[in-house]
């Protein structure tokens, strides 16, 4: 019975390639030795990038609480009105509105069009730059 299940378990094991399973690892490096490093612009924009990101993750999060203080001041401590078990729909509303707000800062805040905006800026000053520079030559 060993032997049976001996010989199932080498059944169930994957077949390794003629290099003894080693060509997968060499593919591996031979794929990671032909990504393109990042520019330094590029690392920049990437850096400006997250970093708006959490900047925008930060607000939106104030601002949700903020509406949040805001109206249960409002309501409970100003107007003096208690939570009735009728009211919780509406109140449920206003608190999923202010949820929905604080991720609309947050979808507004990420530079989705940011490295665009870059490219195109500099390949226009570019284009300028060159324009001035070939303006008075003579074909």
């Amino acid at each position: 019975a060993k032997q049976q299940d001996g010989a199932a378990a080498m059944e169930m094991q994957p077949l390794k390639s003629a290099e003894g399973g080693e060509g997968d690892d060499k593919d591996k490096k031979k794929s990671n030795m032909h990504k393109k490093e990042k520019s330094v612009l590029q690392g920049k924009l990437t850096k400006l990038a997250v970093q708006i990101g959490k900047a925008g993750l930060v607000m939106s999060a104030i601002t949700v609480i903020i509406l949040v203080l805001y109206f249960a001041i409002d309501t409970f401590v100003v107007n003096k009105k208690q939570w009735l078990p009728e009211c919780t729909p509406v109140y449920v509303q206003y608190f999923v509105k202010f949820f929905i707000i604080g991720v609309t800062v947050l979808v507004v805040a990420v530079p989705e069009g940011l490295p665009l905006a870059v490219t195109i800026s500099l390949a226009y000053s570019v284009k300028v730059r060159n324009m001035k520079n070939n303006y008075g030559r003579k074909m």
